[in-house]
């Protein structure tokens, strides 16, 4: 099974609205002319830069270009709500049972099942997923438990090095390793918000965070909480899927030319 990974477009509106939606738009293209194709493609958020209705309206208008599932989870800069209104249609969000301003849910592949996490506070930037949410993460864990799974959420629960970033990491995450604790490793966690790629292990399972569509941020490993972009080329994670085992490649958007060979 292959298993898409984008995160952070920060599509937007106006005059800014150009270089982050080409940006996507070809990042889907990549996705799209992968041989074989991912079976699905899932965005660990920030899929918008503000949140608002228009920002969603692009957003799907590039989406529904692919005709494989897609599945996405809001950031920090996402408007839950907003966005769980405008992919109602699509099947690309969904909001969890008996809490419709929150965005989790669960996707069950032939070998694999796909927790999708809301990490989003409201008004914060860093991330939290509260004692519900934690609650349904512990029940879905231990339905199938022989089947792999894989968690996505938009916040790293664990330490990047980068300084600022680390000041808007998942606040829960000590909760959050209590539960998967009780549970077989997960395959993979999947996140974003870093914008840049990186792996690192937690609570016994490897995390890896997609670079973002759009810039990405300043690896700065020094001890100055500075928040700076750098303008590197963005691509995606491809997690290749065999059982309970997984490799990850990091895909570039953007190439000078096809693959050479015989």
């Amino acid at each position: 099974m292959l298993l898409a990974h984008l995160s952070d477009p920060h599509l937007t509106t106006g005059v800014l609205a150009g270089r982050p939606a080409e940006r996507f738009q070809q990042a889907l293209a990549r996705v799209w002319a992968l041989d074989p194709r991912p079976d699905g493609l899932v965005l660990t958020g920030d899929l918008a830069d503000h949140g608002e209705p228009a920002e969603y309206e692009a957003a799907l208008a590039l989406l529904d270009r692919l005709d494989i599932p897609v599945h996405v989870v809001p950031g920090n800069h996402d408007h839950a709500p907003r966005m769980l209104r405008a992919l109602a249609g699509t099947g690309a969000a969904r909001a969890a049972d008996g809490d419709p301003e929150r965005c989790y849910y669960r996707v069950d592949y032939p070998d694999l099942r796909l927790l999708c996490c809301d990490s989003s506070v409201p008004g914060r930037d860093d991330g939290e997923l509260g004692p519900a949410q934690l609650a349904w993460l512990d029940r879905e864990l231990g339905r199938d438990p022989e089947v792999p799974a894989i968690l996505a959420m938009h916040h790293h629960p664990g330490p990047s090095g980068i300084a600022f970033m680390d000041t808007i990491m998942l606040s829960d995450a000590e909760d959050l390793a209590a539960v998967l604790r009780g549970h077989p490793p997960l395959t993979r966690i999947l996140t974003g918000h870093l914008h840049r790629p990186s792996a690192a292990m937690f609570a016994g399972a490897l995390v890896t965070s997609a670079p973002s569509t759009h810039l990405q941020v300043h690896l700065d490993l020094g001890p100055l909480h500075r928040l700076a972009f750098a303008d590197e080329p963005p691509g995606f994670l491809l997690h290749h899927l065999q059982g309970a085992t997984a490799v990850t490649h990091l895909v570039p958007v953007a190439h000078s030319g096809p693959p050479l060979g015989p």
